[in-house]
């Protein structure tokens, strides 16, 4: 086991970009992790990235340069930028490689995502009955495990807390 470090962090302002394309704000992205890292693109060794708008991340190195290294593909909802980056850190911790990359790159249309779940293979009650909506369903969701799990809203606030302070260190 290799012990894993990122060492570079780029990110594109969030935000709405009229006339930018996802895949040109994750070059962004990845540019500026590059340089923070203090490595060349050559130096990269594979990468990992995720979407929901884009459906090929991995066309990216053509636009970044095209240097012959793996790129996987991965789409994990709201948990994707976590499961590529995972996958990245796996790929050095396993070995097999000594730097990589994992980027995430999304370009939502106004609104909260897609008005029909079926896009996603969800059936269409999710829409018709509210629960399409993140938080509505995630509300419902957190109520029902404190409810199943004898936890009060206060403990739960305590959680949420010390999550956004956490979250606030974030660069």
């Amino acid at each position: 086991m290799h012990d894993v470090a990122i060492i570079g962090v780029g990110l594109h302002p969030f935000g709405r970009f009229e006339g930018k394309t996802a895949m040109e704000m994750g070059v962004d992205a990845i540019t500026a992790a590059v340089a923070d890292a203090g490595v060349s693109w050559n130096d990269i060794q594979f990468g990992v990235g995720g979407s929901w708008t884009v459906a090929n991340p991995d066309a990216i190195v053509g636009m970044v340069g095209l240097s012959g290294i793996p790129f996987t593909n991965v789409f994990n909802a709201c948990a994707t930028a976590a499961s590529a980056t995972k996958a990245c850190a796996d790929g050095i911790r396993l070995g097999d490689y000594d730097i990589g990359i994992a980027v995430g790159l999304d370009k939502h249309p106004r609104g909260a995502f897609t008005e029909d779940p079926g896009l996603v293979g969800m059936p269409s009650w999710y829409a018709e009955n509210g629960q399409y909506l993140t938080t509505q369903f995630f509300g419902m969701k957190a109520n029902r495990y404190l409810h199943e799990h004898g936890i009060s809203h206060p403990t739960l606030a305590k959680v949420v807390n010390k999550n956004l302070r956490n979250g606030a260190l974030n660069p």
